[in-house]
């Protein structure tokens, strides 16, 4: 082997190295975004089943959310709800649609 292939050789195997640390890299940051995802998704849950106090967001730990998160949060309750409506029988809908009516347009009932 000569002295040039040895040097490509090594650089070949170095540029190899530097792209399976690129993509172990990658890969973590994509695990620890899944990990996050999977810790606000559990706290939406128990928040919504309503756990005990100590199990909720507090206004400091809101606070310390980005605005995507937080967005996300809302997107994953309002889904949460729109399934749990969607179960329920349509005696009961109505109901429910009768008493949030009740509250946004009090005056409209009355009469």
């Amino acid at each position: 082997m000569t002295e040039e292939e040895l040097i490509n050789l090594v650089n070949k195997q170095n540029k190899e190295s530097a792209d399976f640390k690129r993509g172990f890299r990658a890969g973590t940051e994509y695990k620890d975004q899944m990990e996050k995802r999977i810790r606000d998704l559990e706290s939406v849950l128990l928040e919504f089943i309503g756990y005990e106090d100590e199990w909720l967001l507090t206004k400091a730990g809101l606070n310390k959310r980005t605005r995507s998160v937080l967005v996300d949060m809302i997107i994953d309750q309002r889904n949460l709800l729109r399934t749990l409506y969607n179960k329920l029988d349509e005696e009961t809908k109505k109901k429910f649609k009768s008493e949030i009516e009740m509250c946004i347009w009090p005056g409209d009932k009355e009469q």
